[in-house]
């Protein structure tokens, strides 16, 4: 998922607006029975309801045909038949195709707009993204990648320590000391080696979190030997016997993440009621999380599922609104529809804003399914507080 933030995201973001058509298709491409295919029947269901809506404009109308008939050959393709899920992106009036492949399902849909039509895909990065999961002991170590689809291995490490050594009297009771300290020495070389390799490892790719796998007290031992940044994004801890086998491990880690995803979530759930409670570094509601973007206060991101919020985005200023504009109160120039949820993640992926996906809360729905952890600790806003003025947008 990487390499879709890096290249294919940044080419689907930057796509030039107000050019044209742009058909933006999402497919559960997995089978029942062997061969039923999960996608064809809902997005002909689709296919009609927008034929329907562009009844009146025969071009347009064609357009969508030509753009839909490249969909249905890139979803009937060898190549779909492999993946779970795919993302299709069709503008045959700028001459743009782009199809992505999934480990997951998407749910099925079809938009028609100027622009791509990436939240789902944005949804799927940030809930994918994955975990960064060590297993160790005293001296052997190994390190994944791992996301719902499995695990991947990343690195090893493996130091000679002497053994452990057990006592047979005062004399051979201080040489087992001297043995103990000796051995002790070299084990505290090799976390301290195994933190910066997982230092490393950490910083080549944007993992949710890390999940620490092996006896507690050598995981306590090692976890202190880590940064504070990487110490704090330990999200579990497992107990787990050194094993050889990639194939146990994966079994593990597919356990491991459903849970860790689970308390993941909590927690962020509760330091947001924390929060919310003492009013302090915290902006709910889009209006207000706006504002906190456009000033750089936002650390990270808490959204529920996308609402299909329309809101306006400066074609001059580049600033975004939460209601609708046909010109910019600001800069005069002209105002066109968005999606609040897109503006806001691909602001986030931009700026490497961290966000989290949370499933439907009633406490999130409350202030409209979307807040953020500021960073600075000064009270931000309160509920008697007047709301933030909707002239201040972002910037993208």
């Amino acid at each position: 998922m990487a390499a879709l933030v890096t290249k294919d995201m940044q080419v689907l973001l930057d796509l030039p607006k107000d050019r044209g058509m742009v058909v933006s298709c999402y497919a559960d491409t997995s089978v029942s029975e062997g061969f039923a295919s999960h996608w064809l029947q809902p997005l002909k269901t689709e296919a009609s309801r927008i034929r329907q809506q562009l009844a009146d404009d025969h071009q347009a109308r064609l357009e969508f045909e030509g753009n839909l008939a490249a969909i249905r050959r890139a979803l009937e393709s060898p190549e779909a038949r492999q993946a779970r899920g795919m993302a299709v992106f069709s503008a045959t009036g700028r001459g743009f195709f782009l199809a992505l492949h999934a480990i997951e399902p998407y749910e099925n849909r079809l938009v028609v707009a100027e622009e791509p039509h990436v939240v789902p895909l944005l949804d799927a990065y940030f809930r994918q993204r994955g975990y960064l999961v060590v297993l160790t002991d005293t001296h052997r170590a190994r390190w994944y990648a791992a996301g719902p689809g499995g695990s991947r291995p990343l690195g090893e490490l493996d130091e000679s320590v002497p053994k452990k050594q057990h006592s047979a009297g005062e004399r051979w009771g201080k040489q087992q000391a001297t043995i103990e300290r000796h051995r002790k020495d070299h084990i505290l070389h090799f976390q301290k080696e195994l933190a910066r390799r997982v230092e490393e490892a950490w910083g080549e790719y944007p993992y949710q979190g890390i999940i620490l796998l092996g006896e507690h007290e050598v995981l306590e031992q090692f976890r202190n030997l880590l940064p504070p940044r990487l110490s704090l994004r330990v999200v579990h801890e497992a107990a787990q016997a050194w094993t050889e086998r990639h194939v146990e491990i994966d079994e593990e880690v597919r356990e491991v993440i459903k849970t860790a995803q689970a308390d993941h979530e909590s927690r962020v759930l509760a330091e947001l009621d924390r929060r919310l409670h003492e009013a302090t570094a915290v902006a709910a509601g889009p209006q207000e999380v706006i504002v906190a973007l456009r000033d750089g206060q936002v650390t990270a991101l808490i959204l529920g599922p996308d609402p299909g919020t329309a809101a306006s985005h400066c074609t001059g200023c580049r600033a975004i609104f939460v209601t609708l504009h046909a010109v910019c109160p600001y800069c005069d120039a002209q105002c066109r529809t968005v999606n609040l949820w897109q503006e806001i993640l691909a602001f986030a992926v931009r700026h490497g804003i961290w966000v989290h996906q949370v499933q439907p809360s009633a406490r999130l729905a409350a202030h409209g399914g979307i807040a953020a952890l500021l960073a600075r600790d000064e009270p931000q806003w309160g509920s008697a507080a007047t709301p933030a003025s909707e002239s201040k947008g972002i910037a993208q």
